[in-house]
């Protein structure tokens, strides 16, 4: 900041017909288009805390463009997002000042990006595991989006988000890397159901779901103490029961929307001798056997 001070100083004792030239604005431009962003990004703000500077679109749009430009060169880390933060502030001013609507296209496009990137990390966030900033980012592109299409629909990222979320759960939960499994499934549950929600027809999810339920059912059959008190013991099979009752009515629309495909079968067969309907269980083993054969 030391070596801003004596240029504000130059400006005012300068005739007032060059200081359009010399006033922080321009002189963020100067140092922009020699690309120094740092000095750009200093001048820059120099020039929205200025009375008349601050009071231009012109001005807003250029902090989006040097905001931008700095989250580019650090996109991953958190003063990276910060940087893009501010410049989503920026372009969101700009439309507000530019009521003639001379920017609103380079803002719109620049906003588009920049949400763009919102989702991608998001994505990221997801596949490396750190859930809770995944959903934040995800809901950040949602906002962001909505702002540039208010009756944009989010349906088909909904599905693709959330399928995506609740498969990555999934394999913490097959491969017990979690201290509280019971909560852990209840989100899994919760994820898979939205996506129903949302496309019932979705063969993933129902799918997905009836083998979440019947692998719960499976785990505690194989994990049980069979010298527990009989009472214990009817009661943990009645929870066996309810979970492949609940897997049933998921794995039957899954087989529906795809009666040729041989996992579908196999569940079925699998989660009916669980229920003890044994020749309903022959029924779709049969089917998976004449499958298979062809």
């Amino acid at each position: 900041m030391r070596l801003l001070i004596p240029i504000l100083v130059f400006i005012l004792t300068v005739p007032i017909e060059l200081r359009a030239q010399l006033d922080p604005a321009s002189l963020a431009l100067r140092a922009y288009q020699s690309k120094d962003l740092e000095k750009a990004k200093e001048l820059i703000d120099i020039a929205i805390d200025d009375e008349m500077s601050g009071a231009r679109a012109r001005t807003w749009v250029f902090r989006g463009y040097i905001y931008k430009d700095i989250y580019k060169l650090d996109q991953l880390s958190p003063d990276g997002r910060e940087k893009r933060d501010e410049s989503i502030r920026s372009y969101k001013r700009a439309l507000e000042l530019d009521t003639d609507g001379e920017f609103t296209n380079d803002c719109m496009e620049s906003l588009r990006f920049l949400s763009t990137t919102m989702y991608n990390d998001a994505a990221r966030s997801l596949e490396g595991g750190d859930f809770k900033p995944a959903v934040e980012y995800y809901e950040k592109y949602k906002e962001l989006a909505r702002f540039r299409k208010p009756d944009l629909d989010f349906t088909g990222r909904d599905v693709e988000f959330k399928s995506f979320h609740a498969s990555k759960l999934s394999l913490l939960y097959e491969k017990e890397q979690t201290n509280n499994p019971d909560s852990l499934s209840e989100e899994i549950v919760r994820l898979y159901k939205e996506v129903i929600e949302l496309d019932s027809n979705d063969v993933q999810a129902n799918y997905n779901l009836a083998i979440h339920y019947y692998n719960q059912g499976v785990h505690i059959i194989d994990n049980m103490d069979y010298e527990l008190p009989f009472e214990e013991l009817f009661l943990i099979q009645e929870k066996v029961m309810v979970l492949f009752q609940n897997a049933l009515p998921y794995m039957l629309k899954a087989y529906k929307l795809t009666p040729g495909k041989s996992a579908t079968l196999q569940g079925l067969s699998g989660i009916y001798f669980g229920l003890n309907d044994i020749e309903k269980s022959e029924f779709y083993q049969k089917k998976l056997e004449a499958l298979e054969g062809k």
